[in-house]
């Protein structure tokens, strides 16, 4: 894809439970712990509940579609939504720029 950058996130159940994510999570693209750019939109395909059984993975592509020119990022802090209405936020290292995002819901990796 011209002028898009992928990366898988990856969500490890490192619990003893089930986890069950709804929805889409989100992404926005850091630069020393300050958001550059727009927080990610869904890619347009349906939103649905995924489990994660212990010690399993669970995964969604987040694409960058990098084709302006805007800063680079040093970290991503992904948002998850959880059924209960809380959400759960981690921030990982990753380079992109602060483009335009779109990120799957989760599913099996690919």
């Amino acid at each position: 894809m011209r002028g898009a950058e992928i990366a898988a996130v990856q969500y490890v159940n490192d619990g003893s439970r089930p986890c069950r994510i709804t929805g889409v999570p989100t992404a926005q693209l850091l630069r020393g712990g300050k958001a550059v750019g727009q927080q990610s939109q869904p890619n347009g395909s349906r939103a649905r509940a995924y489990t994660i059984a212990p010690g399993d993975v669970g995964e969604s592509l987040l694409r960058d579609f990098s084709s302006c020119n805007a800063p680079l990022s040093d970290a991503v802090r992904v948002t998850v939504p959880r059924p209960d209405g809380s959400r759960r936020t981690t921030t990982e290292p990753i380079e992109l720029r602060a483009c335009v995002l779109r990120l799957a819901p989760v599913g099996p990796p690919a």
